[in-house]
């Protein structure tokens, strides 16, 4: 899959992944910002619609060690490493005046991470979870037209409701997809200690700690990546 290689954006640090942002920001029309990880990958190899999401995004983000290896094997620069989780409250706070609506997780840490920022100071106004009709959370994005809206509700359901609303949703917006974002703001998950960040073993600690839910997706997640990885590229050197 060398597209998802070719689409993934190239910023060469925090601050151009906040600048690129900025300039979807002023663009007239929904502008979507993805990430991509392993886990991502190997679930795009598998799901054409998931594919076309990433490769639809105004801007895909290497997300991990994956994503860094991914872009190595294609001979491209590897760039930022833009963690979603690091990113995201980033994002937010550059551009603190902006209208923000979050979708994603249940309750009550949907609640518990709007509260937060607006007792920061930020704009957000109105919040659901995402266990809702794509009609409903559509609705409600009608409803209350923020500027920025952030989606927590998981792959690859983030991601399809993000392009529903590029193809249908009539006003300018930046969606931003952000997985799990809102159960790190409420502390329902927790960070990995910095050494595990600096050496790209945020999943390592992830897995340690919540090892039922997260076992397929990084025991037997990591080695599929690796080998769908080496089959791409085998088959397209082929044709």
């Amino acid at each position: 899959m060398k597209s998802i290689a070719n689409k993934i954006s190239p910023a060469k640090s925090e601050v151009q992944a906040i600048t690129l942002t900025e300039e979807e920001l002023q663009k007239d029309k929904v502008s979507v910002i993805s990430f991509i990880n392993a886990h991502a990958y190997t679930m795009a190899n598998s799901d054409i619609k998931f594919k076309d999401c990433l490769l639809g995004a105004d801007l895909l983000f290497r997300d991990g060690i994956g994503a860094k290896i991914l872009l190595k094997k294609y001979g491209k620069p590897v760039g930022y490493n833009a963690n979603g989780t690091d990113l995201i409250p980033l994002i937010l706070d550059r551009f603190k005046g902006k209208s923000v609506c979050f979708i994603g997780t249940e309750s009550p840490y949907i609640e518990q991470a709007a509260s937060i920022y607006k007792s920061n100071g930020h704009n957000v106004e109105a919040f659901i979870n995402g266990f809702q009709s794509n009609e409903k959370m559509f609705e409600f994005v009608e409803a209350y037209q923020p500027e920025i809206l952030i989606l927590g509700m998981g792959m690859p359901k983030q991601e399809y409701f993000s392009a529903l609303l590029q193809r249908n949703y009539k006003k300018p917006l930046v969606v931003v997809n952000g997985g799990a974002i809102f159960d790190f703001i409420a502390n329902r998950f927790t960070r990995a200690p910095s050494i595990f960040r600096k050496l790209n073993l945020e999943w390592l600690y992830r897995l340690m700690n919540e090892p039922i839910r997260l076992f397929n997706r990084y025991a037997i997640g990591i080695p599929k990546f690796f080998w769908i990885l080496r089959k791409n590229m085998k088959q397209e050197r082929l044709g």
